[in-house]
């Protein structure tokens, strides 16, 4: 995972729900040029099992991003034919 990306999550009584956390950490890295157009983010499944959390919470928070305009999904194959998405910065 790209070392720039440290997503840290607090108390979701004060600091809210999973997803509302990491779409606003991501806000922040991509305002302050921490990551940069078409850095890849992590995978919704890595990201959720680096935080211990349910990869919809991190779908979830990618969505928003998406929606704002801040990241771009894109789906293709992988090697095997499979389909993958990815998210890239705008």
């Amino acid at each position: 995972m790209n070392e720039k990306i440290n997503i840290q999550i607090g108390d979701r009584v004060v600091e809210g729900p999973v997803y509302a956390q990491v779409r606003k950490q991501f806000e922040r890295l991509i305002a302050d040029k921490e990551i940069g157009s078409g850095e890849l983010l992590p995978s919704p499944a890595l990201l959720a099992q680096k935080l211990s959390v349910d990869k919809g919470e991190i779908q979830r928070a990618y969505y928003e991003l998406e929606m704002a305009g801040l990241v771009k999904k894109k789906t293709g194959k992988d090697f095997l034919g499979k389909e993958k998405t990815t998210y890239l910065v705008n």
